[in-house]
């Protein structure tokens, strides 16, 4: 399966993106998140593996997410029309999930 998901977000950028990368905000954007604790790696880089908990009901998961893009790297002072990418996937058993976030200005005449 596979989807597209479009949210306009009315704040900089930049701070949107910081905000993504703070581990300190993960659960209010990873429903049912238990726990997430990086195994190796600094949270949010490139190659950094993390333990992921995830709880749903009465159902719950267990798996590894690798972070595979983050462009660019350092966060602040995101060049004016530039693309910010966070993507990663999460893998546990009998799943496979791969997460492509994308954070580009709104054209201009767009609202």
């Amino acid at each position: 399966m596979k989807y597209t998901v479009t949210i306009e977000i009315t704040m900089p950028r930049e701070e949107v993106a910081q905000l993504l990368a703070d581990p300190a905000h993960l659960p209010k954007w990873l429903r049912g998140l238990v726990l997430h604790e990086p195994v190796s790696g600094a949270h949010g880089q490139v190659g950094t593996t993390s333990r992921v908990v995830m709880q749903m009901g009465q159902q719950k998961f267990e798996g590894t997410e690798t972070i595979t893009r983050r462009e660019p790297a350092d966060l602040r002072g995101i060049p004016k029309g530039s693309v910010v990418h966070f993507e990663r996937e999460i893998v546990g058993e009998g799943m496979w999930s791969a997460v492509r976030d994308r954070l580009r200005p709104l054209a201009r005449g767009s609202r």
